[in-house]
């Protein structure tokens, strides 16, 4: 949020940009329903996790450390505004202090990504990407994202998981002896 704040300052135009999908798709208002949706998964997800690893919870939120590490770089780079065709940020229902801008790659799903990845049974980790996908197209239909930060969120959420099961989770285990 401090770097959000910092791009705030620092920038004061964030243009729009075109969308080839985004232009083939629908406007669908939710009223809000996706955030909800996400707060709803994460809350899952997150109890989940605690109930079946709790001794993981720190190299858990390493990763998302890292996740937004490098998500806040790329928003640094690449201050874009809202899809051309949503509605004004004061009209829509949001929990997020800078729905104005900052979109690539999307925070929601990479997130959702991660916990869904750090998932045992494979089974329910296949329904948690599923239900992640249609929260991604979900957010793409109401204007929220764009199509790329969708896509780059989930890229960049497996990016780090997959970086952090080979390289951070065998010297954090060594830490924990």
């Amino acid at each position: 949020m401090v770097g959000l704040a910092l791009i705030d300052r620092l920038t004061t135009n964030y243009p729009s940009i075109a969308d080839p999908i985004l232009a083939r798709l629908p406007f669908v208002s939710l009223f809000g329903v996706g955030e909800v949706i996400f707060i709803a998964l994460i809350a899952a997800l997150t109890i989940s996790f605690f109930r079946s690893r709790p001794q993981e919870v720190s190299y858990l939120l390493i990763m998302i450390g890292i996740y937004y590490a490098l998500r806040g770089v790329f928003l640094f780079l690449m201050p874009i505004g809202s899809p051309l065709d949503a509605p004004p940020v004061d009209t829509r229902f949001h929990f997020y202090p800078y729905a104005g801008h900052a979109y690539f790659p999307g925070g929601h799903v990479g997130i959702m990504l991660l916990l869904a990845m750090m998932t045992i049974n494979k089974p329910m980790r296949w329904v948690l990407i599923i239900a992640i996908l249609i929260f991604g197209f979900g957010s793409m239909l109401t204007r929220a994202h764009y199509s790329g930060d969708i896509l780059g969120g989930l890229m960049l959420g497996y990016v780090v998981y997959v970086f952090s099961e080979r390289n951070i989770k065998q010297c954090w285990a060594k830490l924990q002896l």
